[in-house]
């Protein structure tokens, strides 16, 4: 019987085991420079498996009395194959908690992120890459938006990365009243790949990055002299906490859902339908050409062509900076450019003839639209940004021209067949219909139903400038909330103001103090100002 040299080497192995996984530990603070492999259940801390296999050895060699190549085999990978990861993988009872929370209470808005995610996924990984930086920090536009170019939150964060317009701009988008880039998912992801690129060099940690990509530099550089930490890990515990929730739950969440994205049959989102990947060509039109005009040399529907150029914030390209680079489907561009050259260049254009306003006190839209002639719902569509009830002195609004504005895609492409009878629902939505009420207006209506009230006019061929009472509207609303599922838009983010508490904030939206605590993760009803608060509507 020769038990203790087998013991002494088991045990050995099981040292080295565990020194093995505190190096993989420590280098997941600060980044890897070569792909992380699990192979084992996600749900546990891969040291815990391999201490877990190589105890089972030593079990097993002493009631056998026999050796096993077993226990040289613990810990390393299995027969299936390996998943990887090129930024750091720590799973605790943080990231379990979100890898749960996506799985129980937000499945039905994760599968669609998930199938959204089709669309985006190779063309951001490229540009990633294309940075230098690692690929799976495409999962933060996951967290971020669910992969939505029109996700837009109450912080005025804008686009799949959420950017808002300082950042935005720092890193080369351009916002103006013709176009935002920030909702551009090749562009946006560019100036995205620019900015977490400066804030690794900054903090040498992915984690880091992540965490002021949610907070701003600022806020990491103080939370890290606060708590005399160099990692995520140190500064997002503790009893009194210094970063707010939000950013304490950013770096957890976007690791849960990496780990689901990349395998998601295992996490029980089985029989994703992908969206199939972007693709477009690109082709030059002139400054001020018709989005209208656009889609009807493409062959598409001016929804269509909105889809590959969701920057574009109006009807036509912006006015004046020169030729705009337009995205049209692939296999177009040929049979475009020869249509487009033989229209003169007066037809390519759109009207124009707009002025800008400034709000006075006592006015309303409704008054800013009758002292110019315009119907409300015109006025309204020019000015999507603007909410009706919340009008300031001073801000500005655009009143479009007398009699047609604004010259929308349903007008400009007048020729073509009725909107009425497009060929099937857009990706994602179920077509219902409407029929309008007193007191409707386009505004009324898309909030009723979650969607953008620019789109109703391009979705109906007859003019809705003015709405009648009892007149017909085909609507295209998101399928998961027709099917009276999890709306997939995403949600609001309200920032607490003095005097707020979740029951005067749960009133001004019409949802309970209690869900606003489920949905934050609030284990009390206290808030202070400054907290950001997710709010679904």
């Amino acid at each position: 019987m020769h038990f203790k040299p087998i013991l002494a080497v088991a045990c050995l192995a099981l040292l080295a085991a565990a020194g093995c996984a505190t190096t993989s530990s420590q280098t997941s603070q600060t980044g890897p420079s070569q792909p992380v492999v699990l192979t084992a259940k996600p749900v546990k801390p891969p040291q815990e498996e391999i201490n877990a296999k190589v105890a089972q050895e030593l079990k097993d060699l002493g009631e056998n009395e026999m050796v096993t190549e077993k226990a040289g085999q613990a810990g390393h990978p299995s027969q299936q194959e390996a998943v990887t990861y090129d930024i750091p993988i720590v799973i605790n009872s943080r990231v379990e908690f979100f890898i749960d929370y996506f799985q129980t209470r937000m499945p039905k808005r994760f599968r669609i992120w998930l199938a959204r995610s089709g669309r985006y996924l190779p063309m951001m990984r490229a540009i990633l890459k294309e940075h230098g930086l690692p690929e799976d920090l495409v999962y933060l536009a996951l967290i971020e938006s669910g992969f939505s170019c029109q996700a837009y939150s109450r912080a005025h964060a804008v686009g799949p990365w959420q950017f808002i317009q300082g950042t935005g701009r720092r890193y080369g988008l351009v916002i103006n009243y013709w176009v935002d880039e920030r909702r551009d998912p090749v562009k946006s992801t560019h100036a995205a790949a620019k900015y977490l690129k400066d804030l690794h060099e900054e903090f040498g940690s992915w984690y880091l990055a992540a965490a002021a990509y949610n907070a701003g530099e600022g806020k990491i550089r103080r939370a890290l002299k606060r708590y005399d930490a160099d990692d995520f890990w140190s500064i997002s515990q503790g009893r009194r906490y210094y970063l707010k929730q939000e950013t304490r739950q950013y770096v957890p969440k976007m690791i849960a859902a990496a780990l689901i994205a990349k395998e998601p049959d295992k996490y029980g989102f089985t029989d994703i339908v992908y969206e199939q990947p972007l693709a477009y060509e690109v082709v030059e039109v002139h400054p001020g050409t018709s989005l209208g005009v656009a889609a009807k040399l493409a062959g598409i529907k001016p929804n269509e062509l909105n889809d590959l150029n969701p920057e574009l914030r109006r009807w036509a390209v912006p006015p004046t900076g020169g030729m705009y680079d337009l995205r049209i489907p692939p296999g177009t561009k040929a049979t475009f450019e020869i249509a487009y050259a033989k229209l003169p260049l007066a037809e390519r254009k759109a009207r124009v003839g707009m002025v800008t306003v400034r709000v006075h006190r006592g006015d309303t839209l409704g008054r800013i639209a009758r002292t110019h002639g315009v119907s409300l719902n015109e006025l309204m569509a020019m000015n999507p940004r603007i909410n009706p009830r919340r009008l300031a002195i001073g801000q500005k609004v655009v009143v479009p021209p007398k009699g047609g504005a604004p010259a929308t895609l349903v007008a400009s492409s007048s020729g073509s067949r009725s909107h009425r009878s497009l060929a099937g629902s857009p990706k994602g939505t179920r077509k219902i219909h409407h029929t309008v009420k007193s007191g409707d207006t386009l505004w009324h209506i898309a909030r009723t139903y979650n969607i953008e009230w620019r789109d109703i006019p391009r979705w109906n061929g007859h003019n809705t400038s003015r709405l009648k009472v009892g007149q017909h509207l085909v609507l295209y609303v998101p399928s998961a909330k027709a099917e009276g599922k999890v709306d997939t838009k995403v949600e609001q983010v309200y920032v607490v103001r003095r005097g707020d508490n979740l029951w005067t904030i749960g009133r001004r939206y019409g949802v309970t103090p209690n869900q606003l605590k489920r949905w934050n993760n609030l284990s009390s009803s206290a808030i202070s100002p400054g907290d950001k608060l997710t709010v679904k509507r």
